[in-house]
């Protein structure tokens, strides 16, 4: 069955602290929250058990069998075995699972079914409409191969969206997408790598299943976050002939995240290793442990094309959405790119991380739900993580 993401019903409580006076309007606002959870949770159990989620699923196991079956060839790597990460039942089982199933699945062969593996098996649960983060261009061009001259562990991104109310695809819907590239620099951006510049960032328009595949690489980390990718979604806006567009209304704002272990196999390699910024871990990021409940996977689904992750990856979520949110007073651009380049449009306050973490007091800005300053960055030790994988082969050649 299809395991619908929701991720556009509450907002981000944890990382937000409201302005003086709005306790009103919090106690509010978490009112009509849980109202939206408990509604979303009775579209979700007629979602999945209905006609259209059942065909749903069907069709993306056999539109991810292809596209994983036409990469395999692309690269020449029909041969080997592939690699896939299997969805437990509650999302602290994710972290404390080994996901890594080669040995479990030896016996994949072209006869296995394609639900086995590119089911998306993920928790029905709910996450928070997330913040779109200072590193949003406005824009950007429509495309779907978005990794220009980088370098970096390929992905083959499928998304699909499906709006809760009619547990039907969305179509026509625009997908914009963005995240940092191995080293942790944004293009686009005056703190990152400069105004003119457009890599790992695109937009693609889901098509009649409400799907957006997207062709980039594996991100890097930065200080104070872990990998991660972010997302939104836009109806209504105006196609311009340059290849981009304006306008329109933004209905979800989310970030997708990585299987730790998945993480540190990747960080080890070229070009990542390479990037200076303490590696955190998924437990530590304040935003992943704001979308993570006992309800919610916050991360995606994928099979490694082969068991060298150079040979890539093929990563899928399907998303539910309230298809007639307006988020537009959420969303705030760090930069807008036109015909004649980039041009810097970020908000007063300066996101850039401090020595010693955030202070206590930063700003309101724009783009955070609520307002109001960060939680401090943690403090942990950075040390190796010890993941469920490396404990269950240290169980298995102790026994």
């Amino acid at each position: 069955m299809v395991g619908f993401r929701i991720l556009s019903l509450v907002a981000l409580c944890g990382a937000s602290l409201a302005h003086p006076g709005e306790h009103l309007k919090r106690r509010r606002d978490l009112h009509h929250n849980e109202l939206g959870i408990r509604n979303a949770e009775a579209a979700l159990a007629k979602c999945k058990s209905s006609a259209n989620g059942q065909i749903m699923a069907r069709r993306a196991a056999l539109r991810r069998a292809a596209k994983a079956a036409e990469l395999r060839e692309k690269r020449d790597i029909e041969h080997t075995r592939m690699k896939a990460r299997q969805n437990q039942d509650i999302l602290d089982e994710y972290l404390q699972t080994c996901h890594d199933q080669t040995d479990i699945h030896s016996d994949w062969s072209k006869s296995t079914p394609h639900s086995t593996i590119f089911a998306s098996n993920s928790t029905i649960g709910l996450a928070p409409e997330t913040i779109i983060g200072p590193y949003w261009v406005g824009g950007e061009f429509i495309r779907s191969n978005i990794v220009e001259t980088e370098e970096g562990i390929p992905i083959h991104l499928d998304l699909q969206f499906v709006d809760i109310s009619t547990c039907a695809p969305v179509p026509n819907m625009l997908v914009d997408l963005w995240h940092a590239n191995a080293t942790g620099i944004y293009s686009g951006v005056v703190n990152g790598a400069g105004l003119n510049t457009t890599y790992l960032r695109g937009v693609q328009i889901s098509d009649l299943e409400g799907v957006a595949n997207f062709e980039t690489l594996f991100p890097g980390h930065y200080q104070g976050r872990v990998n991660h990718i972010h997302v939104t979604t836009n109806r209504g806006a105006k196609l311009l002939d340059n290849g981009t567009y304006t306008g329109g209304t933004v209905n979800h704002i989310g970030q997708l995240y990585f299987d730790q272990e998945l993480i540190n196999a990747i960080e080890g390699m070229n070009p990542y290793i390479r990037n200076t910024a303490r590696l955190i871990h998924n437990t530590e990021d304040f935003l992943t442990a704001q979308q993570a409940s006992r309800d919610y996977d916050p991360f995606l689904d994928y099979v490694m094309l082969s068991e060298d992750p150079n040979d890539g990856l093929l990563m899928w979520a399907t998303i539910g959405i309230n298809g007639t949110a307006d988020h537009n007073a959420m969303v705030s651009a760090g930069a807008w790119y036109y015909k004649e380049g980039g041009v810097d449009t970020s908000p007063r306050w300066n996101f850039t991380i401090p020595p010693g973490g955030f202070p206590t007091g930063v700003p309101p800005g724009p783009g955070f739900p609520g307002g109001g300053g960060f939680p401090p960055l943690p403090t942990g030790t950075p040390t190796k993580f010890w993941g469920p994988c490396m404990k269950k082969k240290r169980d298995v050649g102790s026994g």
